[in-house]
């Protein structure tokens, strides 16, 4: 997902200039050194286009960029999905299934405060 990322921030690069790419904010670590979560964002041309938790930085960051690629409207995102879905497919299903389980658990710590 990141180099699709990448691909897909520099074909949008105007003509002589220095190319855009999307850069990777560790936003916040949480839990002991054993057993931490990561929340990283990524930036394109000073804006937040994804967010993503996990177990390590570079899985947080794939997670980052896995939503910025769904929710980001690149001008050949449809290729891009395709190419994606087939190269990822197993992947991807992991990655979804784990941001719906702490997005539950996160609705459902909400719920418990109130």
């Amino acid at each position: 997902p990141k180099s699709q990322l990448q691909q897909c921030c520099l074909t949008l690069r105007t003509e002589g200039k220095e190319p855009d790419i999307p850069l990777y904010k560790t936003l916040q670590t949480v839990g002991p050194s054993h057993a931490r979560t990561y929340t990283v964002a990524v930036y394109f041309k000073g804006e937040r286009i994804g967010c993503g938790k996990g177990p390590s930085i570079q899985q947080a960051e794939m997670g980052a960029a896995m939503d910025a690629l769904e929710k980001y409207n690149f001008p050949q995102m449809a290729h891009q999905k395709r190419f994606i879905e087939r190269k990822y497919r197993q992947e991807l299903k992991e990655m979804r299934r784990e941001r719906e389980r702490q997005e539950k658990e996160t609705d459902e710590a909400e719920e418990a405060r109130k």
